[in-house]
């Protein structure tokens, strides 16, 4: 079976395989059926054909997002308040306005890279979250595939039960059949001709 999986995989990837390879392949039911499947995605593949994207009125779609919300919601006002201020102590008294510069720019330093590391947490809170959807998605698509095998040989169960039932009630029907005709031709009873026995 690996050598198989090991041939199926070259076969896949477009390596030239030998008529006997090929053939060993073939051979096998569930080899020649993914063959089969994968051949069909190939040449369904080969001959997709991209569609435009229509036109439409966009902006009227996604609301419109103002500037000033995204300048203000930033934390650029407050560090351009703060720089103000800090020119304005400087400009009023020299001396201790570099003292009070210089603690006003410790404190805008802290508080530009406190915020960094929470849009940080952030990203990373994103990034874990679009993993375990993908990976819901990928279980989701899994059960409803397996679900569908078991939904399949169900029916096939049902419908070789019913064959089997037919074919049974056909040989009791026909054995009937001849026993009438037996008792006809000989014009009397004979229970060897035919007997009900099922094989």
């Amino acid at each position: 079976m690996a050598n198989l999986d090991s041939l199926f995989t070259a076969w896949l990837e477009g390596e030239n395989l030998t008529d006997e390879q090929i053939e060993l392949l073939q051979a096998n039911a569930e080899y020649a059926l993914m063959m089969n499947n994968a051949s069909k995605w190939q040449q369904q593949s080969q001959e997709y054909e991209t569609v435009p994207v229509p036109h439409w009125d966009r902006e009227s779609s996604m609301p419109k997002v103002q500037k000033s919300h995204l300048f203000f919601g930033s934390g650029m006002w407050a560090m351009a308040a703060s720089i103000a201020l800090c020119a304005w102590l400087f400009m009023s008294n020299p001396q201790q306005g570099n003292q009070q510069l210089l603690e006003q720019v410790a404190k805008q330093t802290n508080l530009l890279e406190s915020q960094q590391k929470q849009i940080d947490q952030l990203q990373n809170i994103l990034t874990a979250q679009n993993q375990v959807q993908q990976q819901h998605m990928y279980q989701l698509a899994k059960e409803a595939i397996k679900t569908g095998r078991i939904e399949r040989q169900e029916d096939i169960a049902s419908v070789l039960a019913y064959i089997k039932t037919q074919r049974a009630q056909d040989q009791a029907y026909l054995r009937m059949q001849l026993n009438d005709l037996a008792e006809q031709v000989d014009g009397r009873p004979l229970p060897t001709v035919a007997n009900n026995v099922e094989y």
